[in-house]
């Protein structure tokens, strides 16, 4: 009696375990495979890594040094035919660039309409930034990230779904920009292209930094107070001059503050604006700075601009011969008047 009761406890205890290990919760796949598709998801800027990218960047302001164009090369399978190194200062931010031509620097013609040269600008920007990694919303862009970027990063998008630019948040005052729109790659080139770079930038700057040990801490004041802060002037200005350079003028248009707010007026008005830029081939802001200071007001700035501007030809028929802009460099001064909570151009005009 006393073995069969032994024996029927060995069978519980075997037939038990096997339940255990039939009734084990499977592992959730979906959870554990890492994905390398772009998503739609809002970017985390948490430091992935204890590596000091300000420091990196101090340590020289070439980025076409930093950036060696054999190096890009190599990512994009593609040689360049020269590099330009450049500097933009501006009272909130420095942009340090290098631009690498896929062309001859200059402008080619379709009939009369001369065409800027295909390239791939890099560029470092450093300081009050905030307002920059927003800015993709006055155009009615969209960001996406992808899993194979290893930075805190945003892609963006333009309507058609065309990758204009990656932009790498390296701290709370330093981004590192990588623009596409004006090369000749396709979305998927240009996609394929910032994310090899971005993984160089990674292994560049680690092994460049291996014996320093300080955190960065790349978090901004609209991660903390929950809320998007709206682009600020300085922010409205760049963006205004990107999207004519893009070759955008109805949406550069919009960013005009029109003077009579009824629907037949404001529409003509902004067509008026809409065909002066789309006269622009090209349009690269080259300084800015504060001006005429005893006149602001919590709602109005004036600022002092240096712009290299490109006209298409024809334009010299306008009723004001090129629209008043010169092929070089020309000096604006230009008025910025908040309407509601958004600044909007209110001037631009040839003195102050």
């Amino acid at each position: 009696m006393k073995n069969y009761l032994i024996a029927v406890l060995i069978g519980l205890l075997a037939i038990g375990g096997v339940l255990v290990i039939k009734n084990k919760p499977k592992e959730n796949k979906s959870t554990t495979q890492k994905t390398n598709q772009t998503s739609t998801a809002s970017p985390s800027l948490q430091p992935t890594s204890t590596v000091n990218y300000t420091s990196i960047f101090q340590e020289g302001k070439n980025v076409c040094e930093i950036f060696k164009k054999e190096k890009i090369e190599e990512f994009l399978g593609k040689t360049f035919h020269s590099v330009k190194n450049g500097e933009n200062k501006t009272s909130k931010y420095t942009e340090y660039y290098c631009e690498y031509y896929q062309e001859p620097p200059g402008f080619t013609y379709e009939g009369n309409v001369p065409i800027p040269s295909k390239r791939i600008p890099i560029s470092f920007v450093k300081g009050d930034i905030t307002g920059i990694r927003e800015s993709y919303k006055l155009s009615g862009y969209s960001i996406k990230q992808n899993s194979e970027i290893p930075f805190p990063h945003q892609l963006v998008y333009n309507q058609k779904n065309q990758l204009q630019r990656l932009e790498i948040f390296l701290a709370d005052d330093l981004d590192l920009i990588v623009n596409t729109f004006q090369s000749n790659l396709t979305s998927d080139e240009a996609l394929n292209f910032v994310k090899k770079f971005a993984l160089y930038v990674k292994d560049l700057s680690e092994n460049k930094t291996s014996s320093q040990s300080q955190q960065p801490n790349p978090t901004t004041n609209s991660q903390t107070s929950g809320t998007v802060p709206l682009p600020q002037d300085e922010d409205v200005l760049r963006n205004f001059v990107n999207l004519i350079e893009e070759g955008k003028p109805d949406d550069a248009a919009k960013m005009m503050k029109i003077s009579d707010q009824s629907p037949p007026q404001a529409n003509s008005e902004l067509q008026a604006w809409a065909v002066q830029f789309s006269n622009i081939t090209s349009f690269k802001l080259l300084k800015m700075e504060k001006t005429n200071e005893n006149q602001w007001t919590d709602i109005k700035h004036i600022y002092k601009v240096v712009l290299d501007v490109w006209m298409n030809p024809d334009s010299a028929s306008a009723p004001i011969p090129y629209y008043g802009w010169e092929n070089g460099e020309n000096t604006r001064f230009i008025t910025l008047e908040k309407v509601g909570n958004l600044w909007k151009i209110a001037e631009i005009a040839t003195g102050p």
